[in-house]
């Protein structure tokens, strides 16, 4: 027998969303706004629910409350700091939220205006949405579930109230969201997941320097991943002319904001790119019998020789999942691992794994030295060559010991900082440093912090550093929130910069969260984040740590 779908109630705050996905990821933000249905489908299915083990099916959800709260007066461009502005604010109406109010009406939500009510610009949808979800709690209808699409902390006691009636609850948050935030819920959904999972937009992937489409570590290139999602799309939908292959590119950043000189994806024209990928893919064809209207189509599964889709198709696979893991410190959960791959490679929800073997027994026979499948309950992944772990740890984890061990792990439980090791630290801000040096130098490169993390993050692992991209996005966050200045000139942006802004947000969030350090941890705290100790056995502390 079906288990029964949960009743849930899903309320929204558009402006802090909204901001906060614009600020990485702009045509994130602009998908989150126009497509809400296509969002909605994730929390009705359950995709949200972390901790599912191999084999089980998420429990479906009808979502009978649907509620965003919306400035309908609050300006895009306003929404942003302003070293993310481009230009001075905007007055056109056309440029205001209000535009957006029509794609959540259409999917069945009730829009709240909340317009400012200071000078300043101050709303009062935090307000009025922690009064409408108390509300809920008396309504006849018993919820069993309550969705806050919002990252600000002050719903912390919201949580804690719903906790007290026995409801569950998810909320969305960035990789700074409050502890005590995080704590008081029941699920997170990251950004990242909730931009590749929810709105089906792919990770952003290292970006190639120099027109130089390479792998690193027998990564799977750029380009191929480009192909089998072209591929995919052509056997479902059938022949399509070249240039209806776009909206399956704009699901890559690299496409969406191609780094200097790398225009479709470094080919630099749509046809010398369809060329590369029909000699990469031997089931895709070209019809260029009119010159100015080529039309791509590729071979269906029943074409292939029997057996060979499924050992294509699972080759497809683990080359996803490695490209995966690599960037994953920490193993993986199996569930949420299936859930990517099938999102990137653009597989139905419903579709066997090929040769219809469970996910986990599927990488298991692959014999891939960088997947490790890890069957403690509920089954994990990991790549165990580029990330070993120790007595069932990452390696990279820090654990108390001795005085520079315990602070970090004090510090790193009230801030959600990284635990990198001192010298990680050091090269993080030195190729920071560097790669704003460049985009700010005489080429003016633009560009938004997602891919910012994402050049870093190539910089680092070409040093070869195992720093992640969660770590870097927390870094990039925490100096946007002290206010560093991304657009000054290249000589203004250095490591040591870079080091003491760093710094002193920590320090303030840990002012913030009432852990009070003395000065000696504070002396502690300065050589771990920039590895430069003070003393003998200052220095020896921080080079053991791990």
């Amino acid at each position: 027998m079906a288990e029964a779908p949960i009743r849930t109630a899903l309320f929204v705050d558009f402006d802090q969303v909204y901001g906060g996905l614009y600020r990485i990821r702009p045509e994130a933000a602009e998908r989150f706004a126009t497509q809400p249905d296509k969002w909605l489908r994730f929390f009705e299915e359950g995709q949200h629910v972390q901790g599912l083990g191999e084999g089980d099916e998420p429990t479906q959800r009808v979502i009978l409350v649907r509620k965003c709260y919306l400035n309908p007066v609050g300006s895009v461009r306003n929404a942003m700091p302003s070293a993310y502005r481009a230009g001075p604010p905007s007055r056109d109406s056309q440029d205001n939220f209000s535009k957006y109010r029509a794609y959540f009406t259409r999917a069945a939500f009730s829009v709240v205006d909340c317009p400012p009510l200071t000078s300043r610009g101050k709303n009062s949808a935090d307000i009025v949405m922690a009064m409408d979800i108390i509300d809920a709690l008396a309504h006849k209808t018993h919820f069993e579930e309550f969705i806050i699409l919002s990252g600000d902390a002050d719903f912390t006691p919201v949580l804690l109230r719903l906790r007290e009636h026995d409801r569950a609850t998810t909320i969305l948050g960035d990789t700074l969201v409050a502890a005590a935030y995080r704590a008081a819920c029941d699920n997170q959904v990251r950004q990242q997941d909730f931009i590749e999972q929810a709105m089906g937009l792919s990770a952003a992937a290292p970006i190639a320097r120099d027109g130089d489409d390479r792998s690193d570590n027998g990564r799977p290139l750029l380009i191929d991943n480009v192909t089998q999602a072209v591929a995919t799309y052509l056997r479902q939908g059938g022949p399509r002319p070249i240039n209806h292959l776009i909206p399956v590119f704009n699901g890559f950043p690299e496409f969406v904001y191609p780094a200097d000189g790398l225009k479709w994806f470094g080919y630099g024209s749509l046809t010398r790119l369809v060329d590369e990928m029909a000699s990469r893919e031997a089931a895709l064809q070209i019809d260029k019998s009119d010159p100015s209207f080529w039309v791509l189509s590729c071979a269906p599964a029943a074409d292939l020789p029997p057996g060979e889709e499924d050992e294509q198709a699972i080759e497809t696979i683990v080359a996803c999942v490695k490209e995966i893991l690599s960037n994953e410190t920490d193993p993986i959960p199996l569930a949420r691992l299936g859930q990517i791959v099938r999102n990137r490679l653009q597989m139905d929800a419903d579709t066997n794994w090929p040769g219809g073997a469970r996910f986990g027994d599927l990488l298991r026979e692959a014999n891939d030295p960088h997947v490790a499948v890890i069957p403690d309950p509920p089954g994990f992944a990991h790549d165990p060559i580029l990330h070993p772990r120790q007595d069932g740890r990452p390696q990279g984890a820090i654990e108390p010991g001795d005085e520079m061990r315990a602070l970090v792990a004090k510090v790193t439980r009230v801030s959600g900082c990284p635990a990198l090791r001192p010298d990680e630290f050091r090269l993080l801000f030195e190729q920071m440093a560097a790669e704003l040096q460049h985009l700010n130098g005489a080429a003016q490169v633009p560009w938004t912090q997602w891919y910012l993390a994402s050049a870093i993050y190539e910089r680092c692992a070409e040093q070869g550093a195992r720093i992640t991209r969660d770590a870097v996005s927390y870094v990039l966050t925490s100096l946007e929130n002290a206010g560093y200045n991304w657009h000054a000139g290249p000589g203004d942006h250095t490591p040591d910069m870079l080091t003491d802004t760093f710094l002193d947000n920590l320090e303030a969030l840990c002012e913030g969260a009432r852990l009070e350090l003395s000065d000696e941890e504070l002396t502690l705290l300065e050589e771990w984040i920039s590895d430069t100790p003070l003393g003998t056995d200052a220095q020896d502390d921080a080079t053991d740590v791990v």
